[in-house]
This record gives C-alpha cells, structure tokens and sequence, in this order.
C-alpha cells in the first residue's frame, strides 16, 4: 500500500474517525483505522459497532492496499506534522510508514482482517435530506432524549420526514422537545429512531455539509452519505410515544418575556439549586411580572422578578430548574412565550415568531 496526500485533507478525516475507535474492547481491531488505497482513493473508517464511517480522499499515486493502524497513534502523527505539507503513507514489514519531508514514523500494524464490514444500507427507504435543516432539526432536540437505557425509544431521536415538513423529536418523560422544519420536496418514509449516543458523529460532519446528503434507511440501519463521507448507524427497533396526545391544548396562564432575561436568573439560580434542582415560578398578572425562586437550605435563597406580558390567572408552580434552562437551547429569538396548562399540567416554552420549535416540561411535585 501506497499513497500521498495532503496533511490538511488527511488530519480531518483521521481525527473523525479516531473518536469513533473503542478502546479496552473484547476486539482490539476497533481501536484501530481501517486505512485502504483503492485506485484514485484513500479510504480510512473506523466503527464503535452501533456507528460506522468512512472518508474518502482523492489521490494521484497510490498503490492499491489495506492496513489497520492504532488509531489514537495514527491521530497523533498525523496531528503533529506541519500544516501545508504532503504526507506519505507505505508500508514497511509490519509496519505503516508516515513520512513528509522532515521526518518519519512507523506505526505497528494490526490484523486488517478482522476489522468488521461497514454495513452498505441498500434496501429500505431511499431519500434526501438538505444538510444543514437535518443537523439544525437533530441538535435542536438531541438534549431531550433519556440518558438512560431501560427504554431505548426515550434515549432516542425520532426522525420523521412527513411531507414537506421535516419533524424531530425526542423526550425523557420528564421535557419534550419537538422541532419542525419545512422542505421544498414531499417526502414519504417511515420514521426512525436514531440512538442519542450515535448523533455526534452524524451532526460533526453535517455541519459542514451543504446542500443534500443522500439518506437510506431500513428497520435496522441507516446510511448517510456526505458529499466523501459515508456513515451507518444502527437503529432502534421500537415505537416512539405519541407524544402529540400530551402536548395541552387549552392553557389557563400565558407569560410573555425577553429570552436573555428569563436566562439571566435562571443561570443565578444555578448555584442556589437543591439536589432536585427545584425553582418555584410565580406569575402575577396583577404586577406585570414572574418571580423566579430557588433556595437550598445549605447555600441560601435568591428570588428575581421578570418585566413580563402577563394573561390568564395567578399562578405558582415548581419546575426542575435545569430543564427551564435546556428549554433555551434551541432558542434564537429575543422572546419566548411560555404557557401553563394549570398546577399540575406541562407547561410549553416556544420563542417568538418562530412557530416550529416547542419545549415541553412537565411541573415537579412540592
């Protein structure tokens, strides 16, 4: 195997593909980068079993020929060298050599063989997808999704192209979140559920995509291919909850207010935060204003008031003060509005002006 190739275009691909090696697993192969030259390209992918990618590079020279390398060494050789310079890889009797022109170094080489088949996604749905709508509906609701794994639909991110809307959802039972996000084409597919833990490495290589990225999917795996990067993911075979049955209808409060304010004295009431992180949030439309109080027997109190468009009744309820401020993550709009069902009923955060984005969390008990 033989190749030269630019540092540049070598370092992005290698540094993806190595946070995608497992270290300390029963198969030592998957710490490694599968590297390959096969004609006009160089291939490296690397696979944890529920994600797999590949890059693609072009190359002039190359020598056809398959390896795997230790992925972290190989991350570091090639992080190390100077930007703007060529790279050459061959190998040398059991060994991969990495030269440019100041220097070399030779990396052990692993059983290639033993390194698993990247799953080629080829007989479900086939459809596209604009890039960046697809990274801006998964990022906006992956926080949602259960860090557990009792229930694998909960610790994941419900996909749903309907339409000509692209629908993203994903919730822990305690907050919702739900991102909605119009297309040009009508497409029709069935939804998907895709691991939390698998979206880094999809929304790490989307962000930096534009245009469409041609998707495939089935009951077990989906593939995305990215202009030279191809990705697998296994799916969840499951049925996400009908969430929409939760989502009230009628609402007895509604509080209106400046985004940056409602964030301000929730991120001071961080600290004041009890191990259940419990904030009490009065509206009162008599005063025009919300009072947001947090106190913790071992650290003291702080109670702050909010300028606020106020309708409907007096109320006070209790929320879990981190997922108030989750409910921000997806906000870019000056304003949210925030509407309470009643006492014990979820309440909905949705910004201003920007209809396809709700929150929903549910009140904490007393």
């Amino acid at each position: 195997m033989e190749c030269t190739v630019n540092r540049e275009e070598l370092l992005e691909a290698v540094l993806q593909t190595e946070k995608l090696t497992v270290k300390n697993h029963t198969l030592p192969v998957l710490s490694c980068i599968h590297v390959e030259v096969s004609g006009d390209k160089l291939l490296l992918s690397a696979t944890n079993l529920e994600v797999g990618i590949r890059f693609s590079i072009t190359i002039s020279d190359g020598k056809d020929g398959v390896v795997a390398v230790s992925g972290s060494v190989l991350s570091h050789v090639i992080s190390s060298l100077p930007s703007g310079t060529s790279v050459s890889l061959s190998t040398q009797e059991g060994y991969l050599v990495v030269a440019n022109s100041e220097g070399s170094s030779k990396i052990a080489l692993q059983e290639a063989e033993d390194f698993p088949v990247l799953p080629e996604v080829d007989d479900g749905d086939s459809f596209n997808l604009p890039a960046k709508e697809l990274h801006a509906a998964i990022s906006a609701v992956v926080y949602c999704a259960s860090t557990s794994t009792i229930k694998p639909e909960l610790s994941s991110v419900f996909i749903h192209p309907d339409g000509a809307v692209l629908i993203a959802a994903a919730t822990d039972s305690f907050r919702l979140a739900e991102k909605r996000i119009p297309l040009k084409e009508t497409i029709e597919i069935e939804p998907f559920l895709i691991p939390s833990k698998s979206t880094g490495s999809l929304l790490k290589v989307l962000e930096r995509a534009d245009g469409m990225v041609k998707m495939v999917s089935n009951k077990h795996q989906l593939s995305v291919t990215v202009d030279t990067v191809y990705i697998t993911l296994r799916l969840v075979a499951g049925t996400f909850p009908d969430y929409t049955q939760i989502i009230p209808k009628e609402f007895v409060t509604e509080a209106t207010m400046l985004t940056h304010d409602f964030e301000r004295v929730l991120r001071k009431a961080t600290v004041f935060s009890d191990q259940f992180n419990q904030t009490v949030v009065t509206i009162s439309p008599k005063e025009k204003k919300c009072f947001v109080y947090t106190k913790n027997e071992s650290v003291g109190e702080t109670k702050d008031s909010i300028q606020a468009a106020l309708t409907g009744e007096s109320l006070e309820i209790s929320f879990n003060q981190k997922y108030l401020v989750d409910a921000l993550h997806s906000v870019s709009t000056d304003s949210i509005t925030i509407q309470f069902a009643g006492q014990s009923q979820p309440a909905i955060v949705s910004p201003v002006g920007d209809s396809g984005f709700i929150y929903l969390v549910m009140p904490m008990n007393r």
